[in-house]
């Protein structure tokens, strides 16, 4: 009750400075900006009222918009890469509802731009860290045996750091990989990764826009301390139906929309499949290891019915797998692995007046991973999942000329089954980590944010959620003596409390304009992460596990402050960003020193430990929106450490995916109307790791003492790819087009791993002891995709 009166006292006094506004009464223009072609909305678009250069905002997701003003004469226009800016005379002396509907541009500049811009917005909102990209976009970039991929394409701007080679694990201003929010239409999406993470989960025809939050993240948003991905599936055309599709050298995709009821109810199916297994297994069949069959498909749907000119509902989903098997010749080794995420969203959106709309949803996320082998007659199994209900209402309200509010609530039921194994012999005598159980949590959150025009220069962006989690039985907390026996337990019951916490998070946000083209911005973050995704750096496999937080296991917290300069340049053609942050977290865990992955009886909390990190650079990002040449340069300084007082003597180290440079160049070029040509140049630091600095024989055998951790610098990393796109003729009834792409152009070398190899006898003089480097692709990786549409 106290949580829920001060966020109530905290919504009144945002409200306050908007009464004496709005006793001006002024009156309100509303509506929704669309694609002209297929009432597609168009989120991201800006809006503006010409004659006042302070009322203007962007479109949401849904492609609404709400702007105010006094009484008047006025010229409403509205903007969106790729497409003609419209403009309306309006005569604003009453409230008003008017759609706004946007024709492509006639140069198709969609099918060359990089990213997506809210052009002015860069200098306009106090949103620092935030880009958006259409899905235009992300297919325009060579990439990986030619399948466009957005995690690859976010880990090209700056403060992105990828995994490694080809891997769609990203780190974000020193967080770590479960530090980052990936939602799809408002579900988590636990493991975003197909095939080891060579490959995202999300299928590019399938999704219309990505926003990543790097910054300040908005109120609405929790749950994590580093970034928001929130990817949105495309919605499907309600005039007519479509297909469209690509075949490429590892994997096929379809993607079929249309209407239901025409002007007023669509669908969209899409469907990706790989076929790995039929291309390799023939080479492998008769090899020592008798083939490696693996595959993975994806499958998207979303519905979308208008029940009035006030209400919308969307039905989405995702269902996708990974399935692989492994067999040597001899038959003595079988193994089969599988796993895979399934999501599923229901939403409401309605429209109370032309202020005030509110979004209801209900989303399920699932992830699960199982791999089972049987060696020498013993059958073995390891299994790891979560899944979460959720349940959240949010709402927009515009109380007058200066204030824009969101305010909601979200509810989220946890239920994590940690790493559990099980073992059974040919005569049926079975094993298993019996006292490894499902762990359960209920997590809620209230929140409110107010954007506020103080003036027409200085906007600032208050905000503040309030979460709660509460751990919750069966559970049994055990106490272990120092040979890791059991000695004590207490036992709680179904929806017994076990542990709770409380967390204020307060985000405040500032932008002052100091020209139309430049604006400086500051922010200030407090996050609170109740859920935990502990990495062992030595498994191969996706066998990382997410445990909540518990009697066992604090929050993770972090603070985050932030400042930047942002400028545009020759009409918006260009824009450039200087930002600087600093980051404190608090609660990281780690696996304890000596720790070896396997089933145990113990839960997997008991081999943490805990410690702070500390993280703070600066991002340099220039980038050209306009013209038959786009593209942008990044560049990234920073410093990621941490300090765990049982790791490494208690010694500060820097984290695995600490790089102290990392930029890339993207650009693509529009020769003419059938050839459009991409480029990607990346360079980064090489990554920390932990090697063996001095050798020693005991009883025959080497044994390797280790450095100070992650105290050893792999090789920098750096790589170009390019591209090339073929359009069709135009005018056929099937539109085509040809991509052709190389992956690592000058076959760079760049570490994967480094292992230990010793040759010769332990006590002779001809023992020799080297480092050796692991590349996963170290030469020229061509690829050619066949894209179409109906």
């Amino acid at each position: 009750m106290r949580t829920l009166f001060y966020t109530y006292l905290y919504f009144v006094l945002l409200l306050l400075p908007a009464f004496p506004l709005a006793a001006q009464q002024p009156f309100t223009v509303s509506g929704r900006v669309l694609d002209a072609q297929n009432g597609q909305p168009l989120a991201g678009a800006t809006v503006f009222l010409k004659e006042r250069a302070s009322v203007g905002g962007v479109s949401d997701q849904e492609g609404r918009y709400t702007l105010s003003a006094p009484a008047g004469n006025y010229t409403l226009a509205a903007k969106y890469i790729g497409y003609e800016q419209q403009e309306i005379s309006l005569q604003l002396f009453q409230n008003r509802t008017v759609d706004i509907r946007l024709s492509p541009s006639t140069y198709q500049v969609q099918e060359v731009e990089i990213i997506g811009a809210r052009q002015p917005t860069v200098t306009e909102t106090p949103a620092m860290g935030q880009i958006d990209l259409p899905m235009e976009s992300i297919k325009a970039l060579p990439v990986l045996f030619g399948e466009a991929d957005i995690i690859k394409t976010v880990q090209l701007l700056p403060g992105v750091k990828s995994g490694g080679e080809g891997n769609t694990g990203f780190y974000v201003r020193g967080g770590g990989a479960d530090q980052n929010l990936v939602l799809l239409d408002d579900a988590v999406v636990y493991n975003p990764g197909h095939l080891f993470n060579f490959f995202s989960v999300f299928n590019s025809d399938a999704i219309r826009n990505t926003t990543l939050l790097k910054g300040n993240m908005p109120a609405r948003y929790g749950g994590r301390l580093s970034s928001v991905l929130d990817i949105e599936i495309k919605q499907g055309d309600m005039t007519k139906t479509k297909a469209e599709g690509g075949i490429g050298l590892i994997a096929s995709r379809l993607t079929v929309q249309g209407p239901l009821v025409k002007e007023k109810a669509s669908y969209m199916v899409s469907g990706r499949r790989t076929y790995v297994d039929a291309l390799f297994s023939p080479f492998l069949r008769d090899t020592e290891q008798g083939g490696v069959p693996y595959f993975f498909y994806d499958l998207n749907g979303k519905i979308t019915y208008q029940l009035t000119e006030k209400d919308r509902l969307y039905f989405s989903g995702y269902y996708g797998k990974d399935v692989g098997s492994l067999k040597l010749s001899s038959g003595r080794f079988v193994a089969d692995f599988h796993w895979g995420n399934a999501t599923a969203t229901a939403r409401w959106n309605h429209l109370f007046n032309n202020r005030h709309f509110v979004n209801v949803t209900g989303a399920l996320s699932d992830y699960n991973f199982l791999f089972g082998w049987d060696y020498g007659g013993i059958s073995t199994a390891v299994e790891t999942g979560v899944r979460n209900y959720t349940f959240k209402v949010d709402f927009d309200y515009t109380p007058s000329v200066r204030h824009q509010l969101q305010y909601g609530a979200i509810y989220t039921y946890h239920s994590l089954r940690p790493r559990t194994g099980s073992a059974e012999t040919q005569e049926g005598e079975t094993f298993s980590t019996g006292r490894v159980r499902t762990k359960f949590a209920h997590e809620t959150a209230l929140y409110v944010s107010d954007d506020w025009n103080v003036t027409d220069r200085l906007l600032l962006s208050l905000g503040l959620r309030s979460s709660y989690f509460l751990q919750v039985g069966p559970f049994n907390l055990y106490h272990y003596d120092e040979n890791e026996l059991a000695v004590d337990s207490v036992k709680y019951g179904d929806g017994e409390k076990v542990k709770d916490f409380h967390a204020w998070e307060p985000r405040i946000a500032a932008r002052y304009k100091l020209s139309e083209q430049a604006s400086v911005k500051a922010g200030y973050t407090r996050s609170a992460q109740y859920l935990h995704l502990v990495s062992n750096a030595y498994t191969t496999l996706p066998l990382d596990v997410w445990v909540p937080s518990s009697a066992l296991v604090e929050p993770q917290r972090a603070t985050q402050y932030a400042l930047g300069y942002f400028h545009t340049f020759k009409k918006n053609q260009y824009e450039g960003s200087v930002e600087v942050y600093y980051k404190e977290m608090e609660n990281q865990l780690e696996y304890r020193e000596g720790y070896a992955a396997g089933p145990s009886n113990r839960d997997l909390e008991y081999e943490f430990v805990t410690g702070s990190g500390e993280s703070y650079g600066v991002e340099l990002f220039l980038r050209k929106n306009y013209g038959d040449l786009q593209g942008w340069v990044g560049y990234t300084l920073s410093y990621t450490n941490r300090t765990f007082p049982d790791l490494n003597q208690g010694k500060t180290f820097p984290a695995r995916f600490d790089r102290r440079h990392d930029g890339s160049l993207v650009l693509t070029y529009k020769y003419n109307p059938r050839w459009t040509f991409g480029s990607t140049f990346v360079y980064g630091t090489g990554q920390a790791t932990t090697l063996p600095v001095r050798r020693y024989i005991i009883e025959g055998t080497v044994n390797y003492q280790y450095g100070e951790r992650n105290s050893f610098r792999m090789e920098p990393f750096h790589r170009l790819d390019l591209s090339a796109t073929l359009a069709g003729n135009p005018g056929k009834k099937i539109s085509s087009s040809w991509t052709f792409a190389i992956y690592n152009v000058y076959g760079r070398r760049n570490p994967f791993l480094y292992y230990i190899d010793s040759e010769g006898t332990p006590y002779g003089n001809d023992t020799n002891v080297q480092a050796k480097k692991v590349s996963i692709i170290p030469f020229p990786l061509p690829s050619v995709t066949w894209n179409f549409n109906l």
